[in-house]
């Protein structure tokens, strides 16, 4: 039993790491353009971000 808890606890803990890695990136995304009029070097920063995903 305390194997299977452990199992557990060790997935939901990797899937919340890599949940709020995600986030993280979103957010540096979303900075790194300008949401009036996003420039060719705005899409680089954010192409080069999503890559990483």
């Amino acid at each position: 039993m305390t194997t299977l808890a452990l199992n557990a606890a060790n997935r939901s803990y990797t899937f919340l790491a890599t949940f709020i890695d995600a986030l993280d990136k979103a957010v540096a995304m979303a900075k790194a353009s300008h949401h009036n009029r996003p420039s060719a070097e705005d899409m680089r920063k954010v192409r080069a971000i999503a890559e990483t995903i």
